[in-house]
């Protein structure tokens, strides 16, 4: 027999593991199960979570006054960003005006009852509201309330303050006041008993919790320059509650967006308020020096190219005073270093320039001329300049009045009908993967922290040949439980139609034809540890022998230990260990069973210490010839290998050996010291037997087709 390796068992073979799997499919189904209801219920009893939200348009370059001319129209444009308009909806200072219009720092949770009285409250989908529009206290911050609905009828309830004990009964739709607090409840969802906590927080931490609910995002297929559309949405439990929060947060958005572009026509105005009376003094004293110039050096005509003169340099200083105003607004938006605020500096130059060069061609004019046109140059620049911010402040008059801003609602304020959370069948189908994949790492687990045998191809690539596969039998665990009964210790005669019998009809079978085959009666078990089942095996195989007309010996090897007579029920006190110590023969030690015909069994005998001294006796050898003749077929119990020598003596009057290794438990190392002790004695091993394999965590270790 050669000497081979054993397995590696790091090496995955995932149809093993599908085989697994499968042979603990029950298992598996159990647990899917068991995850599917506790998903159900986690469904059930969760509370749902609504969502509200709205939709705006922002008009990233909106003109207020197309209409009144280029000019101021350009000076007026409204840029707008939705990066800009998000933050400020989700600041706690525009969020702030919410949360005292709508009394948000007052927090109302319904009173935890017991766990049964929970599950009832969830199932039935009833859940306890009560709105209460004003609560003012003493401390305003952090005092605690409990409110008692008394009658849910008439609407009254009762309200503690938690610091003080004050009580104050109050009715829907009533102010109830008392030295502690006031308080308004406009209505009541609940039953008589139910109790509600009720705290008063700070507009801060009231902020904190509207902004974890509330989103803002820009919606639409994005484009460089952005969209422009922002929905607006809000989370919550009473989808009443947060659609009228949601529409109020809208409502203030639109009025803050109103306001904020109003008030920059409003700066306008004031200063062209102050900007007109200095120009029309300017223009009254210009139109005054003209006159008296003309009465005291006579009525004077320009000529063309004096008037062509005179129109250019007064459109320019028209320009340049258009600048200043246009300067003026630039400022407040950018800083110096801005691209608008350099073009328009640049812009000054050129004009300045333009200026300081028909200023010298007028120079080479007459004098009185020069001074004609000087005057009429100044007279008409004056009073072009106090037309047009008339103009101007008539145009900003109608903006303030109008003003509209960069927002338009698209979709108002809505909640949907049907709750976000929980997602009743995505939960429910991830319970399932959940449980599924529980249990199948749990089997899996399991089965590679099987340590012992669990596949014939470990015991082939041993080197043993296996001549029967044992499956473990639940009948024997009842035979096991009830030992003290009669007639029920043996399984082949309790139970002989149990798989476990059916595959030891196969082991007998093998047995006899190696018998014919290597002219052999005697037949030896042997196992590396204790608690393989040799004396199961033997037992019940000699019943199965005995049954088959042969004339079967049992002997109780197992001088230290033996269970062979406690399993045939026989109360003999004598057995192997006294005939080797030389005291008694060997028929005094030879017991018929009265289970059975054709069955004797020699005991164990009194329990030794020396059992290995009393085997190497002679003694042995002539039992053993004795008995080869005297019956068909001798099968010896052995002690196990790894503990005692005790079987590789009595090997040597065996030729037929059997290692018997428990399924799951007697590992390959084991097995392997077993054999190793066996090839230096230059004892071959027969074969192998597979002892109590579990069908599910077996591999390979086909035995289901004798089952009927």
């Amino acid at each position: 027999m050669k000497n081979t390796a054993m397995i590696d068992k790091d090496e995955i073979d995932i149809f093993e593991y599908i085989k697994v799997i499968k042979d603990n499919r029950w298992f598996i189904i159990l647990c899917m199960a068991i995850f599917i209801v506790v998903g159900v219920c986690y469904v059930k009893l969760s509370t749902p979570v609504y969502q509200a939200n709205v939709i705006f348009k922002i008009d990233s370059d909106k003109s207020r006054i197309s209409n009144f001319g280029q000019n101021i129209a350009n000076l007026f444009s409204l840029s707008s960003s939705t990066t800009i308009e998000r933050e400020i909806i989700q600041s706690r200072g525009f969020l702030r005006k919410t949360i005292n219009e709508l009394n948000l720092t007052t927090v109302v949770t319904p009173q935890k009852t017991s766990f049964l009285n929970s599950i009832m409250a969830g199932l039935s989908r009833d859940p306890k509201v009560i709105t209460i529009d004003k609560l003012v206290t003493i401390k305003n911050d952090n005092e605690k309330f409990k409110l008692v609905v008394t009658n849910e009828k008439l609407g009254r309830y009762t309200l503690t303050n938690m610091t003080t004990k004050r009580k104050l009964n109050g009715e829907v739709g009533k102010l109830a006041t008392n030295s502690d607090s006031t308080i308004f409840v406009s209505s009541i969802n609940a039953k008589k008993g139910d109790v509600f906590n009720i705290s008063k927080i700070d507009s801060y931490q009231a902020a904190i919790n509207l902004q974890n609910r509330l989103q803002v995002k820009e919606i639409g297929k994005s484009s460089l320059s952005g969209t422009g559309i922002l929905e607006i949405s809000l989370t919550g439990t009473n989808k009443n509650k947060i659609q009228h929060i949601l529409a109020n947060i809208s409502d203030n958005y639109l009025l803050f967006n109103k306001k904020r572009y109003a008030l920059e026509a409003e700066r306008s105005l004031a200063f062209l308020h102050a900007e007109i009376p200095i120009v029309k003094k300017r223009l009254v004293l210009s139109e005054n020096k003209l006159e008296k110039y003309r009465e005291s050096n006579g009525s004077v005509d320009l000529s063309i190219e004096s008037k062509l003169a005179l129109g250019s340099l007064t459109n320019i200083e028209t320009q340049l005073n258009e600048l200043v105003y246009e300067e003026s607004n630039v400022a407040t938006k950018y800083t110096k270093k801005h691209p608008i605020y350099i073009a328009l500096i640049n812009k000054r130059k050129i004009l300045l320039t333009e200026k300081a060069r028909l200023s010298k061609k007028i120079d080479k004019f007459p004098t009185t001329q020069r001074e004609i046109l000087r005057l009429t140059r100044v007279v008409k620049s004056d009073s072009q300049i106090y037309n047009q911010l008339k103009q101007k402040e008539q145009e900003l008059s109608v903006v303030k009045q109008t003003a509209i801003g960069t927002v338009t609602i698209l979709d108002s304020a809505h909640s949907f009908s049907q709750p976000i959370k929980p997602k009743k069948t995505l939960i429910v189908i991830m319970f399932t993967f959940l449980g599924f994949i529980i249990s199948t790492v749990i089997v899996l687990l399991r089965y590679m922290m099987i340590k012992g045998i669990i596949s014939t191809n470990e015991i082939n690539d041993l080197g043993f040949e296996i001549y029967g596969n044992i499956p473990y039998s639940k009948n024997q665990k009842k035979i096991v439980k009830n030992k003290n009964d009669e007639d029920t210790n043996l399984l082949a005669i309790k139970y002989h139609d149990d798989i476990a019998i059916e595959a030891l009809r196969l082991l007998r079978t093998n047995i006899y034809f190696l018998q014919k085959k290597m002219d052999a009666k005697v037949v030896m078990l042997c196992s590396p540890d204790v608690g393989a089942g040799k004396s199961f095996i033997t037992t019940n195989l000699a019943i199965l022998f005995a049954k088959s007309g042969k004339k079967v010996l049992v002997i109780d090897a197992n001088m230290k230990n033996g269970s062979i007579a406690s399993i045939f029920s026989i109360k003999a006190t004598l057995g192997l260990s006294d005939y080797l110590k030389g005291d008694i023969t060997l028929d005094t030690i030879i017991t018929s069973s009265q289970l059975v015909n054709n069955l004797d069994v020699i005991c164990c005998g009194g329990f030794v210490d020396n059992s290995s001294e009393l085997l190497m006796t002679p003694k042995l050898e002539s039992l053993m010839t004795k008995v080869s003749s005297d019956y068909d077929i001798v099968i010896i119990d052995t002690p196990a290998s790894l503990a005692t020598s005790d079987s590789v003596l009595i090997s040597e009057f065996c030729k037929l050996r059997l290692v018997v290794g428990y399924f799951s438990k007697t590992s390959q190392k084991e097995i392997m010291t077993l054999k190793k002790i066996f090839l230096k004695n230059d004892i071959d091993i027969t074969g192998f037997i597979v002892n109590g394999i579990d069908q599910k965590s077996s591999i390979n270790c086909e035995f289901s087709h004798y089952t009927k």
